[in-house]
This record gives structure tokens, sequence and C-alpha cells, in this order.
């Protein structure tokens, strides 16, 4: 017997090709990733991936399985959902996808008050940038992501609460007291940046570029997949950044970080509720993506 949760996993690796990347946002070991595709290719009796530049490919058996599975997992799905409605009892999980700055700032806080009005559901909260939050979706292992820049055309995209970049320091930096500098200064400044694929490090490289900036010649000594990390480095008198005004506030009415404006810099964005275009949305997922916007409206309109 095959049960749902080994065919979840092959069909993960499979859009993923990646046993380690299926581990983490499945919420289990590398080794369980493993042993379950094992324990499926012995039920079937045929290899289903083979390795290819690097990547975990379908064999020929294994894409006649995985199309069986789609459709299986799909109906699976359907019927869990229609099963909670009839009961009225929603037992049903919500797999949720958080870009960086949007799982640090508001969203943790309705996470909780949503759980209060489906008491009965689970909700698995993945973490990662814009990119990893993407590929979970187009994986089909996450129901919907949440994302600070804007999505690529594969997506549904209901934005939502705006949100401001700013530039800071900690208040014994040079430039703290100078209120406004020019962008060319920025050469000589120490940076604390956001890796590579963040949705806020890319916003911040077009528009310096846009000023003039040859992004890749400034100083960008520390890189951390984490806001709250680079708001602690920069507070204990290291450098300057670039991060969400949602994250800042605290901080900065506490006179722990100064904002410094730079000349020409203005970034204003919204975040961004995704899910794939033509893809089921569950019932559970529904009532977040509502929810959700219920709530960052009234944080807006209190602002």
């Amino acid at each position: 017997m095959i049960d749902i949760s080994k065919l979840k996993t092959f069909v993960t690796v499979a859009e993923l090709g990646s046993f380690s990347k299926a581990s983490e946002i499945l919420y289990i070991t590398q080794p369980a990733v493993t042993q379950q595709i094992k324990a499926l290719e012995r039920t079937i009796g045929a290899k289903l991936f083979q390795r290819q530049g690097g990547r975990m490919v379908l064999t020929e058996e294994g894409k006649r399985i995985y199309e069986i599975a789609k459709l299986l997992l799909n109906s699976y799905e359907g019927l869990m959902e229609e099963i909670a409605r009839i009961k009225k009892d929603l037992k049903d999980i919500l797999f949720l996808g958080l870009s960086a700055t949007p799982s640090e700032y508001i969203i943790p806080r309705i996470i909780a008050e949503f759980h209060k009005e489906f008491p009965s559901s689970k909700i698995k909260v993945f973490t990662g940038n814009s990119h990893d939050v993407e590929e979970g979706l187009i994986a089909g292992v996450l129901n919907i992501g949440i994302i600070e820049r804007e999505p690529s055309d594969k997506f549904t995209d209901v934005p939502f609460l705006e949100d401001e970049i700013v530039f800071f320091t900690f208040p014994e930096h040079p430039i703290a007291s100078r209120g406004e500098i020019e962008p060319e200064h920025l050469y000589e400044i120490d940076l604390v940046m956001r890796e590579a694929h963040s949705g806020t490090r890319k916003l911040v490289r077009n528009k310096l570029e846009e000023l003039g900036i040859i992004f890749d010649k400034l100083n960008i000594k520390i890189e951390s997949t984490s806001s709250r990390n680079i708001i602690q480095i920069v507070k204990s008198g290291y450098g300057c950044s670039f991060l969400s005004k949602g994250l800042l506030n605290g901080e900065l009415k506490a006179g722990n970080l100064v904002p410094v404006k730079i000349k020409g810099f203005d970034i204003k964005r919204k975040f961004h509720i995704i899910y794939p275009k033509n893809s089921h949305v569950s019932f559970l997922a529904s009532n977040f993506i509502k929810f959700l916007l219920e709530k960052t409206k009234e944080v807006q309109t209190a602002v």
C-alpha cells in the first residue's frame, strides 16, 4: 500500500529536483526523504530518479508515476477539505511560505490570531527568501506565500500592506548626524546587507543603480538571511544597512538606531500574497488571505 505522505515527498523531490530542498520544505530530515523514496521504489519495482547535472531528475517510470501522483494528491486534498466542511471541523493544514521581512514583522501576530478563529487547523510556516518561497509554491508543497518583492508572472498576486525601506546606522557613526548624504558616499561605508536573493536587497540594488551607483563596488562586509541579525550587528556599533522601516520602528524610537537620508533614494513597496496561477486554493488558505487583508487594513487605518 502506498500512503499519501510518500507520494507528497516523491512529488516534492520531482518538482524541486533536490532531496535536501524537499526535506526543508516538508519539515522532515533528508535521510527520511531518502527512505521514503526508496520505499516507494521498492513498492513500484523501478527507479524513480537519476542524478543529472547536480539535480535529481525523473526516470521514464518516474515521469509516469509523477503524473498520476499529482492527480491523486489534488483529489485527496479536495476530499479532505470537503469532509472538513461537512463536519464543520476544519482539521486542515495550511502550508505558509514567508520571506524574511514579513516573517519578522507583522505576520506572526496575525497567524496567532487566525488560529484562534480556526483552532482545529494546523499551520506550518516555512521561512526563506522570496526565491525560496516561490520555489515551494511551484513545487506544490506550499499553499500560499507572502514575499517582499513583485512575483513572476507564474503567480496570482495580491499586493497588501505598504512598506518603506530605509538606510540606517548606529548613533555614533560619523554619518549619523549628517541627516542626508550623497549616493556616492556609500562607497566609503561598510555595509551589512541581506543575501543576494533577498527581495529587499534587489530593490535596494535597482534603486541605487538608478542613482548611478555601481552596486558590486560597494563595501558589503557582512551578509545575513536574518533582518533581526542585521539590526543587532548595526546596533552593536558596526556599519550601516537597508531594511524595512516596520522592523526598525522600535529601535528608531528608542534612539538605538538612526535613519540617514540618501539623496534621491526613496523606496516604498507592498508585500505580496502569492499562489500559482490556475491552482486550487484550499478553503483554509482562502480564509487566511481574507483574514490577512482585513487585519493589515486595520493596521494601516490605525497608522
